[in-house]
């Protein structure tokens, strides 16, 4: 078994907020799973997706409450106050010390939200559809933190250079904009390749936008390409079965 290495975010929040990303690395899962999936949904033998999860939450403080979600794109957010089975949404939030949010993906973004005070976190679940459903927005004004006051982290996601979608998803995206100067700047995160129909999309140029919009002005991340680096992360795109990564928030 190979060493479990989990990505810490290099942004500027309070030492108290922890947060982190699993890659592939570091479980028991095997082909097409290996080895470090933490994903139930996905075909994998219950017995070792559970052993990773052991794995995983054996690594931190074992009074910590991790509370997961059935995410099914859309723009359902969860304020949790406790711990619960896993909620129907794609983004959660809370202010309770303890509490771990978390979200599972492989290709689509984790976006990380925490207060500049320490006092509340939150995440989403944001791939193209949950994006257009407004999932950072609703994400945001379910915080009881001002906007002003959150710093956002985007997580792995898949990269500009293999996103590829059909014109009916720029067409969406161009809709949920009116102002003429924000449909000209969201034009450019969408690039033809040169076959009718077809873009390369920005997936981190959008969520950016989209966070700006909202009056966050500190964002971190962006950095990686889930499908580029397959001895990290699990991308849906390159290898359709195939595991998942979480996304994990919690104040300690």
């Amino acid at each position: 078994m190979s060493e479990m290495k989990i990505i810490t975010p290099n942004w500027d929040v309070p030492a108290e907020i922890i947060a982190g990303v699993s890659t592939r690395a570091g479980g028991v899962s095997q082909h097409p799973y290996e080895s470090f999936n933490l994903a139930h949904h996905v075909g994998d033998s219950a017995a070792r997706v559970n052993s990773n999860l052991r794995l995983l939450t054996d690594r931190y403080p074992q009074q910590l409450q991790w509370q997961w979600l059935q995410q099914t794109h859309s723009s359902d957010v969860h304020r949790a106050d406790s711990c619960c089975a896993p909620v129907i949404a794609d983004g959660i939030c809370t202010r309770k010390r303890g509490l771990v949010c978390c979200v599972l993906t492989a290709d689509c973004m984790p976006v990380l939200f925490a207060a500049r005070d320490g006092g509340e976190v939150a995440l989403a679940h944001a791939g193209w559809r949950g994006l257009v459903a407004g999932i950072l927005e609703r994400t945001i004004n379910r915080c009881n933190t001002p906007a002003q006051e959150l710093v956002a982290w985007m997580g792995p996601a898949i990269g500009s250079c293999h996103f590829e979608i059909g014109a009916e998803v720029k067409t969406a995206f161009l809709a949920i904009v009116e102002n003429p100067e924000d449909k000209e700047v969201l034009q450019k995160y969408f690039k033809a390749t040169g076959e009718a129909g077809k873009y390369l999309c920005d997936l981190y140029g959008i969520v950016r936008f989209k966070l700006t919009q909202s009056g966050i002005a500190r964002i971190y991340g962006g950095q990686y390409c889930t499908f580029c680096e397959p001895e990290l992360f699990y991308s849906y795109r390159r290898d359709d079965v195939t595991g998942r990564m979480v996304s994990f928030i919690y104040i300690g």
